[in-house]
């Protein structure tokens, strides 16, 4: 069974896929309020860029069909 920090990990990976322009932006709010460092969720940071890079490549797909 997953322990505690490892479903909220999941959690929060599983919301950068599905909204991960939320994502940044809570990321960047919590930095510029120095509630995170500025190399904290990078990783999870990592992952929203992916996602949104996947959502526009897909647009981009379904535009040229």
């Amino acid at each position: 069974m997953l322990g505690y920090r490892s479903r909220i990990a999941a959690l929060a990976i599983q919301l950068a896929k599905e909204d991960p322009q939320l994502v940044k932006e809570v990321i960047a709010r919590l930095r510029k309020s120095g509630d995170i460092e500025a190399d904290d969720l990078v990783y999870l940071d990592t992952i929203a860029d992916r996602w949104i890079k996947i959502a526009q490549d897909n647009r981009t797909r379904g535009q040229r069909r």
